[in-house]
């Protein structure tokens, strides 16, 4: 299957899945909020006798409320987080079943996801761990060699590790995106869809790059038509400024950006998923 005709089925079952939009809006914002923020710790030999009680008292001076908020906000992460299975593992059912002839209502598809969110975690821990692993493995030999012989030293072993981490976090990516078709479509669980995802990657890695570069391309062309669909309401919304208030502007402007930018977040990450649905059953079927 080549790129154009990958990019062209994800499309189709983007536009024509509707059922599936919710679902692919949770995909789609999870994609999108990728990027997280690391919190770096310090100690100190003479703080403990200082930063201790003081941070005791900084907790003891807090209201009840803010803990509420903490603890509320730990559950919402906790929910999204299953959602976000849920919904992979909906979309990748739901595009089987579409590609088959058949169609899958949201109550089927919150029972499907439902039934698979766990191994799919399971999948991307692993997945994440494998990251952390081989980037350890690289990165010590060099740090290592920085401080040994210097700026000369680090290059020397950097530029050797840099070349064999692009192959290396490329293969995770492919065998994680397969991996998951594997477990919800075949009913796997996680090793066994790694193990099996690992073998049906043997002869394939072209296959699997095309279809990086498909969501690639189907990723940029949502885009594109996110921001032309949200330039006209901008523009109204400076129209009417003079004419209106300015809440009042953003609100009417609201109005109509909530919808679009559902549906267009909703039929990119069922396009993102179903790309690789896609990829896979074509392969195995052929």
């Amino acid at each position: 299957m080549t790129i154009g005709q990958s990019v062209k089925q994800g499309f189709h079952y983007a536009r024509t899945c509707k059922s599936l939009w919710l679902f692919g809006f949770v995909v789609g914002i999870a994609a999108s909020g990728n990027s997280s923020g690391g919190a770096g710790g310090g100690n100190g030999s003479d703080g403990d006798g200082f930063v201790g009680p003081l941070f005791g008292l900084f907790i003891a001076d807090l209201p009840p409320l803010f803990f509420a908020l903490i603890a509320a906000a730990l559950i919402m992460a906790l929910v999204a987080l299953i959602l976000r299975f849920i919904s992979e593992g909906a979309l990748i059912e739901g595009v089987v079943r579409a590609r088959a002839g058949g169609r899958m209502t949201m109550g089927e598809g919150f029972r499907v996801g439902w039934a698979h969110w766990g191994v799919l975690l399971r999948i991307a821990l692993l997945y994440f761990a494998a990251i952390v692993g081989g980037l350890v493995l690289l990165v010590v030999p060099c740090v290592l060699a920085l401080r040994a012989f210097g700026t000369m030293g680090g290059v020397a072993l950097g530029v050797p590790a840099l070349l064999l981490a692009v192959p290396w976090l490329i293969t995770l990516h492919l065998v994680q995106a397969f991996a998951s078709r594997i477990a919800v479509i075949e009913n796997r669980h996680a090793i066994d869809a790694i193990r099996k995802a690992r073998l049906f990657l043997h002869g394939r890695i072209m296959h699997g790059l095309k279809l990086v570069v498909a969501t690639l391309v189907g990723t940029i062309a949502f885009t594109l038509v996110g921001v032309a669909a949200v330039a006209p309401v901008a523009l109204l919304v400076l129209a009417l400024t003079p004419v209106i208030p300015l809440p009042s502007a953003i609100f009417i402007g609201g109005l109509v950006l909530v919808p679009v930018a559902f549906v267009v977040i909703a039929m990119m990450g069922t396009f993102r998923s179903s790309i690789w649905t896609i990829g896979y059953v074509t392969e195995v079927n052929a």
